[in-house]
């Protein structure tokens, strides 16, 4: 069997219907929750409900008839399920970004103004210490994953969002997992024609500091567009409150900050009252709706610091520098500039190239069967 191990996320559902469309009956699908009740998954009849502790977890349950572990973001209570992973399971790791960045010995994702607003967090200062490690360790039975070296090179494949964040990862970690190519698909890009679009400004996708929301503020202070900013994912709410805060001084009744999570619906039709979109990480985040807004026409700015803005950039998608391009913010692109870009989010994100990478999952999976 293939054994997914996930969290509550929005990206489960479409990994269920994206794997038993190509090996239907041979995976097993593992949420780890505090909860029986799930926010985002809605396919639970797929799903088998652990409790997110170490404690209650049964390892010979988890590991029962499985051939290849994969685990889909990694967090305490996965990292502890892999460090008693048998010798015959092969295991991958699909990094998200967070799972991946927040650990690096030089963290270099945060923008000035960020940076000087997370330095004065308490909860930054303890997870920077030392005795963050024991704590670490007394919660979960394993220490933060750049203090557990051994165990990550337990993972024989290392699956990224960005093909250049294979040898960033593996190099940082010392690892010796091997590249292989893997995408969620959570867009279908299945839309004729262009939506009518409104002229507001979208920033960001989280709560998490690494959308720089303070430094790009500073960057499009002169905009008179509404400007939407989600804070309803992932982070945490003294960021929120802080983004709150500055958001409104300076914008005003312009700031329209969403502080609730949105079912997919609502949320696409936020996404569609605007025109420009912005997203200032320097580190990988937030693809899937970076890609559905360059396949809906719409005008999308990323940090140039970032490996997306030179993945973007290297495959020739039209996308803009805010520090450059900031003139551009709120009009729209032209019909040949929306149609290049289409083009492109299709031949990479679309249905074929999905399938033909699980594809090529399974046949990794079938061939340890044979093994076996």
């Amino acid at each position: 069997m293939i054994v997914h191990l996930f969290e509550d996320e929005k990206f489960v559902d479409i990994t269920i219907e994206n794997f038993e469309g190509i090996s239907n009956g041979e995976n097993r699908y593992i949420v780890f929750s505090d909860s029986i009740r799930l926010t985002y998954v809605k396919n639970i009849k797929k799903v088998e409900i652990v409790n997110n502790s170490f404690k209650n977890i049964d390892i010979p349950s988890i590991f029962k008839n499985c051939d290849l572990l994969i685990i889909h973001k990694l967090s305490p209570v996965k990292l502890y399920v892999l460090k008693h992973i048998p010798d015959k399971v092969t295991a991958i790791w699909s990094v998200w970004g967070a799972d991946a960045y927040s650990y690096f010995n030089k963290n270099i994702i945060y923008e000035p103004i960020t940076k000087s607003t997370k330095r004065l967090n308490i909860i930054e200062i303890f997870r920077s210490s030392f005795l963050y490690n024991i704590y670490h360790f007394y919660m979960y039975r394993v220490f933060p994953i750049n203090k557990e070296i051994v165990t990550l090179n337990r993972f024989d494949y290392l699956i990224t969002v960005l093909p250049d964040e294979y040898a960033l990862i593996k190099n940082e970690f010392k690892m010796r997992a091997k590249y292989i190519d893997y995408n969620y698909g959570i867009n279908k890009f299945n839309q004729e024609g262009y939506p009518t679009l409104g002229d507001s400004v979208l920033l960001g996708n989280s709560i998490d500091y690494s959308n720089n929301h303070l430094d790009a503020f500073n960057l499009i202070k002169e905009i008179k567009k509404s400007l939407i900013v989600p804070l309803s994912y992932a982070g945490n709410n003294n960021y929120r409150d802080i983004v709150i805060q500055k958001g409104t001084e300076r914008f005003k009744t312009l700031f329209n900050p969403i502080v609730e999570f949105l079912p997919i619906k609502k949320y696409n039709k936020l996404i569609t009252s605007c025109n420009t979109v912005i997203m200032y990480h320097i580190r990988q985040q937030a693809l899937g709706t970076i890609f559905m807004s360059l396949y809906l026409g719409m005008r999308v700015f990323l940090n140039k610091k970032s490996l997306t803005s030179k993945y973007m950039n290297d495959i020739g998608m039209i996308v803009f520098d805010l520090h450059r391009d900031n003139n551009l913010i709120g009009i729209e692109l032209t019909l040949e500039q929306k149609k290049h870009n289409r083009k492109l989010v299709i031949a990479l994100r679309g249905r074929e190239v999905i399938n033909e990478k699980i594809s090529s999952i399974v046949s990794l999976y079938n061939s340890l069967i044979k093994s076996n």
